[in-house]
């Protein structure tokens, strides 16, 4: 049996990101095809990072996380998709259910559920997206109905991450759906405390395939009033909060995709003498290698800069999160795509890898805010800055 690594100081980001290589080569990467293959929920690999104390970053120690920066957590993340998107999807998503309960919880909140996210004991989901109103999430229309000590839920979400596996479900839902956005409030949802909660089956899709995808849906589910987040309608600006983290977390899937095709790549040629040869065809592989080199450490730059801009500014940077969000998720399809492209005949075989990380990243330029709703919002802010 392996001896449990040592876990680093909550700070120090050399040596969380040295001790995730390990649990990577160790545990994640080795099952990544068979997870893509067979569609198998990655719990071993969850687990072993959560095992390591890499199972809640940016939460605080005092709760069980290691209290990193976004930056560390993001480069943590992007090299865990560059070795597994089923495995880096279930481990964002525990980041993405604990973090607006840490922005917004009660400390009995934060102690029934976050120390055990981050410790892997507890599987974590947030409900947001409907079949109806996708984006707008103004228009949701899953209601919560107050009835003494409870709120009885009605309604359908759907493309939910982790939601047929969850303990606890981040539920964004309105009190008055004439209130628009001023009705949402979120709840906590304690899966095996709550009756009429109907879990369908994992979605067929063409990436990401053991990070299971499912719809929601409730029918007259009674949840305690104190699993309440925060005051009713307070449940609009929690969601704005959490998109900043959800966004960059796809961002640097992005980022991990391209790097994770581009080593599949390199590794195929190196076993080939395609990176020393002098013929012309071998070249041309190494100058566009080379090129694509350069664009993925240009993104993977751009995404620290704006990690960096988010920890020291005391509001959210929209514009520029949308804009890293949107650059580095486009990034890691036109690499990975790239790359299929230069293996040529091979370009499609599974056991290479480019071609799931291809199939893997697309689906980043969809979820978490369109890149279209991206460039509207950056579209948005130009507009706003410019002077009259």
């Amino acid at each position: 049996m392996t001896p449990a690594p040592e876990i680093p100081p909550p700070a120090d980001h050399t040596a969380v990101i040295q001790l995730l290589d390990r649990v990577i080569a160790q545990t994640v990467a080795p099952a990544a095809v068979t997870v893509d293959r067979e569609s198998t929920f990655p719990a071993a690999s969850v687990q072993a990072l959560a095992e390591a104390g890499l199972g809640g970053l940016l939460m605080p120690p005092s709760l069980g996380g290691r209290g990193t920066s976004t930056a560390t957590y993001a480069e943590a993340l992007s090299r865990i998709a560059a070795a597994c998107g089923s495995t880096s999807t279930v481990y964002m998503t525990q980041m993405h259910c604990a973090h607006p309960i840490h922005l917004q919880g009660r400390p009995d909140q934060h102690e029934a559920w976050i120390p055990a996210i981050c410790r892997g004991t507890a599987i974590g989901a947030i409900a947001l997206t409907e079949p109806e109103a996708g984006s707008d999430v103004a228009s949701m229309r899953t209601t919560a109905r107050r009835e003494g000590d409870s709120y009885v839920i009605n309604g359908e979400k759907t493309f939910i991450s982790n939601g047929d596996v969850a303990d606890v479900i981040v539920l964004f839902a309105t009190v008055d759906p004439s209130l628009g956005k001023d009705g949402i409030t979120a709840f906590l949802v304690d899966t095996a405390r709550t009756e009429g909660l109907e879990v369908g089956r994992p979605m067929k899709k063409l990436g990401q395939k053991g990070a299971s995808t499912v719809t929601l849906g409730f029918q007259e589910c009674r949840i305690p009033a104190d699993a309440r987040l925060g005051a009713e309608g307070e449940g609009y600006p929690l969601l704005l909060r959490s998109v900043t983290k959800s966004r960059i977390s796809a961002a640097a899937q992005g980022i991990g995709f391209a790097q994770g095709a581009f080593d599949a790549t390199v590794h195929y040629c190196a076993e080939r003498d395609l990176l020393s040869s002098r013929t012309r065809s071998a070249q041309d592989i190494q100058f566009e290698l080379a090129r694509l080199r350069a664009e993925i450490a240009a993104g993977r730059s751009m995404l620290k800069e704006v990690c960096d801009l988010v920890d020291a500014s005391g509001e959210d940077p929209t514009a520029e999160v949308s804009m890293v969000k949107m650059h580095c998720t486009t990034l890691g399809v036109r690499v990975a795509s790239a790359c299929v492209e230069l293996l040529g005949d091979d370009g499609d075989r599974d056991d290479i890898g480019a071609e799931r990380r291809l199939r893997d990243g697309k689906i980043t330029e969809i979820y978490d805010g369109t890149n279209q709703v991206q460039s509207m919002l950056v579209a948005r802010d130009i507009r706003l800055s410019v002077t009259p």
